[in-house]
């Protein structure tokens, strides 16, 4: 994908600000997002589902990536409220979801004394800020599927 963005961007006309277009970058991100979901529900399958929040990470990106890609493929002046809503809301849980990875590793054998080995061993603390880079990449794709230079 990135090959083809980059082609876009290099037959950019001379005198023209090469961007990248919404409808490509929405629908990279929802699939961004779909395989997050993936890798979040395999791993939290793993941990047998312990806390009802770990649902949260199957159940709520996957609504951000439907209506995301629905607004790059949709009509061009759709309503986009609820897409913003939704993946705004994936920000919040990204966020959210790195102090509950904190607090499972500091319930691991020794808590943070114990850090060395269990920043290894206990819930990744980079993985939930995934959802965050991703919601927020797409809020900015939705800002380019606004400026209507797609339609």
């Amino acid at each position: 994908m990135l090959g083809f963005l980059s082609e876009r961007i290099r037959d950019t006309p001379t005198g023209k600000v090469p961007r990248i277009r919404g409808w490509p970058a929405g629908r990279i991100v929802g699939a961004g997002i779909v395989g997050t979901v993936a890798e979040a529900g395999l791993l939290h399958f793993r941990g047998s589902f312990h806390d009802p929040f770990m649902y949260l990470p199957v159940s709520m990106p996957p609504v951000a990536a439907l209506t995301l890609m629905q607004a790059a493929i949709g009509p061009a002046r759709s309503d986009r409220r609820a897409t913003r809503r939704w993946l705004r809301a994936t920000a919040i849980l990204g966020v959210s979801g790195t102090a509950f990875h904190a607090v499972g590793i500091g319930r691991d054998m020794g808590g943070w004394r114990n850090w060395q080995q269990n920043i290894l061993n206990g819930p990744p603390l980079p993985a939930p800020p995934s959802f965050t880079g991703l919601a927020l990449a797409g809020l900015a794709a939705l800002d380019l599927l606004e400026d209507g230079t797609d339609a």
